[in-house]
């Protein structure tokens, strides 16, 4: 044991290489919101993202709640409306973002977790006149299958990925709701969730950069008996 000591002190790695090393190794931090309501966790995420883009961005609760306003479509079925992944691309694109969707299916999102039919239509008929000015806009809209390698390559590309998930991993319920994808290694992903749930002992620091493994992050990022996905992709400030 003590003549590996030595050896590993006699060829100590070179201050480039060690830079190098520590940077590689080193996660891309976001900065982090927290929600002020229990129903703008799209808008508190769309925040972030913009603000890891570009600096400029107001973090506030008057700019968290104008997004959340611009954004709910999907009618709850009890209290207000949450963000749709249409709602949250045209309100980043309003403040000079390019977005890109993510679906699992065509069509509105999470309309089985509203429970009075004309909320439900309701929802259905925003989402889509959303999802129209959506694509007369140029933003993409695929419906796909995606796993954390494809978060992964997107983030490398500068892009910000908003993630559609199910709380019941993080908070114990079952409620569908929108995280920021920060960054990933190999076994990990690391997360923003705009949620403390402060009865559990949870801080800001503790949901800025929250991980999770692979599997378990592609087990909660789904929600209902659809097993619905959804992804916005936050591209930085349009030239």
């Amino acid at each position: 044991m003590a003549i590996a000591k030595r050896k590993a002190r006699s060829a100590p790695k070179s201050k480039g290489a060690a830079k190098a090393a520590a940077v590689k190794s080193k996660r891309r931090r976001l900065p982090y919101y927290n929600q002020t309501t229990d129903f703008s966790c799209g808008a508190a995420s769309l925040l972030m993202a913009m603000r890891g883009l570009d600096k400029e961005i107001p973090f506030d609760r008057v700019h968290e709640l104008q997004v959340w306003r611009e954004a709910n479509t999907v009618y709850m079925g009890a209290g207000h409306a949450g963000s749709s992944p249409y709602g949250i691309a045209l309100a980043a694109w309003r403040r000079g973002f390019h977005a890109e969707i993510w679906v699992s299916h065509k069509g509105a999102v999470l309309l089985d977790y509203q429970k009075k039919p004309e909320w439900r239509k309701a929802g259905k008929l925003m989402q889509e006149a959303d999802e129209a000015s959506v694509r007369e806009l140029g933003m993409p809209v695929e419906k796909r299958s995606w796993d954390v390698a494809d978060l992964a390559q997107a983030r490398a590309e500068g892009a910000v990925p908003i993630v559609l998930v199910s709380t019941k991993a993080f908070h114990g319920d079952n409620t569908p709701h929108w995280v920021v994808f920060a960054d990933s290694d190999e076994t990990r992903v690391y997360i923003n969730d705009p949620w403390i749930s402060r009865n559990k002992g949870q801080t800001a620091k503790f949901q800025t950069g929250r991980a999770a493994t692979h599997a378990a992050f592609m087990n909660m990022a789904k929600y209902g008996p659809r097993n619905e996905r959804a992804v916005v992709l936050i591209r930085g400030p349009q030239i």
